[in-house]
């Protein structure tokens, strides 16, 4: 596997490093990303994490390259190119899978199966199903990967 992309990333949190890497001409040191972000270099391991694992970016000895094929992209471009790699990687590859076959599936149902998988690393209560159905909301909803029907409690993926 891969890696597995952190569902709690907030999608404007990529969005704003491949800004900054296009200010700086698709190239930037660790910290001066650091620097511009307003953020300590600890707090940009995940979303440079997400970044490269979406492969939108390069690290090497501490300096950060954006992808060429993103340079000239809008964030409405950048926003399908997230949605188009998320579905080639875990835990979407997964989540993808699992409601093709199952066409609908509740909260509860996909993070067990998803945890039994080794899918998604959230504690296996009811607070990490809460934050698995609230990150999932936030990232599958908005990039229009899947449904959720509130009442019911039913996820289903949008087909491509």
């Amino acid at each position: 596997m891969k890696g597995l992309f952190p569902l709690n990333i907030k999608l404007g949190r990529i969005q704003g490093v491949i800004s900054i890497l296009k200010e700086y001409n698709g190239q930037i040191s660790l910290q001066e990303l650091s620097d511009e972000a307003l953020e300590q270099v600890d707090n940009l391991v995940n979303v440079l994490q997400a970044c490269k694992l979406l492969g939108f970016i390069k690290i090497n000895k501490g300096e950060i390259k954006l992808s060429k094929k993103l340079e000239n992209k809008s964030a409405h471009e950048i926003n399908l190119e997230i949605k188009n790699n998320l579905l080639k990687i875990e835990p979407f590859l997964e989540i993808k899978k699992i409601l093709r076959k199952n066409k609908k599936i509740t909260t509860t149902e996909l993070f067990q199966d998803l945890i039994k998988k080794g899918v998604i690393t959230y504690r296996n209560n009811l607070s990490g199903i809460e934050a698995f159905k609230r990150d999932l909301l936030v990232i599958g909803i908005r990039l229009e990967i899947l449904t959720y029907n509130h009442e019911n409690d039913i996820w289903k993926i949008i087909s491509r």
